[in-house]
């Protein structure tokens, strides 16, 4: 049987998790903003776009991403206090 210490123990390093996850897509966000500004600049001597559609579609998910992620969270953390 598992020890209720053990589910909070599981549920901090779940929340441990979550938060790298965040960080990870807010760094890849950045990233991928700097990727587009670059070819969007490069772009300017070309007689069409640098920057691939795909880049586009990427960063419009960011938000719900990170919203998932914290929206994960929130009931990680909220299940670990009622416990």
């Amino acid at each position: 049987m598992t020890s209720v210490g053990e589910i909070k123990l599981a549920l901090e390093q779940s929340c441990e998790f979550l938060r790298d996850a965040y960080r990870s897509v807010r760094e890849a966000q950045t990233a991928l903003d700097e990727a587009v500004d670059i070819l969007l600049d490069a772009s300017a001597d070309h007689h069409e776009s640098l920057v691939p559609a795909g880049f586009v579609a990427a960063g419009e998910r960011f938000a719900d991403e990170l919203e998932l992620i914290v929206g994960s969270l929130e009931l990680v953390q909220r299940l670990a206090v009622e416990l």
